[in-house]
């Protein structure tokens, strides 16, 4: 299975020869909002890498997202994202996984903090929320691309995957669509079909004739312009 890490060019040009480590090791936390991130995980995802990146980086600065295969890493260092964890458990009124906390945000502090507790939950993480944690160091062996965007050429899908909602709800309706939007960050040729396809409303089926012609050519041209992705 391929997972991706988001993340800064510099972190990104780096982790082909020299791998990618916790914030343990780096001291260095891409994640600022009000539940700092686990320190001794590597956070992956299918869907949200571009999403993540953007959040990573600094006016001016070029983002990344780093490819994984999966087969290439120790299974038993994969857990579940903390907030998988939360979300899922959040109307367990017996609380049967034993989470101390009675905020949302107490809640996914013990989970960080004890989220070894909860290591075979990583694949349903991943299923249902599109993300999970790698505990250690990935290697270079285990990294198959780097993807390296220019955010100034690539402004309109920055604005589409900047929309993500991180949530079990969200991934439900729109996981189709942000895993297409890596796919495209990643080089790949996307279509309109494909990018219709996985749109959770279509909006297509509201346009006259002429309105969807001049849609699908302008969504053409916007999925067919890849000059600011170089490819490691």
């Amino acid at each position: 299975m391929k997972l991706y890490h988001g993340t800064t060019e510099t972190i990104g040009l780096q982790a082909k020869a020299e791998g990618l480590r916790p914030r343990k090791m780096t001291g260095k936390s891409n994640w600022k909002h009000i539940v700092e991130s686990n320190p001794s995980l590597i956070y992956l995802t299918t869907a949200y890498a571009p999403y993540y990146a953007l959040q990573a980086v600094n006016e001016g600065e070029n983002i990344a997202i780093v490819e994984i295969e999966t087969d290439l890493l120790d299974e038993s260092k994969f857990r579940p994202d903390e907030d998988f964890i939360e979300q899922v458990t959040r109307k367990d009124e017996k609380n049967s996984a034993g989470i101390i906390g009675k905020t949302m945000n107490e809640r996914t502090k013990y989970i960080r903090n004890h989220i070894d507790e909860f290591s075979n939950s990583w694949k349903l993480s991943v299923e249902h929320l599109g993300n999970c944690g790698y505990k250690g160091i990935i290697t270079g062996k285990a990294i198959t691309r780097v993807s390296v965007v220019d955010i100034s050429k690539c402004l309109s899908m920055c604005s589409e995957v900047l929309e993500a909602v991180i949530t079990l709800a969200n991934f439900s309706v729109c996981g189709a669509q942000y895993r297409m939007m890596t796919r495209w960050f990643m080089g790949e040729p996307v279509t309109v079909e494909d990018w219709f396809r996985t749109q959770s409303v279509n909006p297509l089926g509201y346009l006259n004739e002429k309105e969807k012609a001049s849609t699908v050519k302008k969504i053409s041209k916007f999925l067919a312009n890849q000059s600011g992705i170089v490819i490691i």
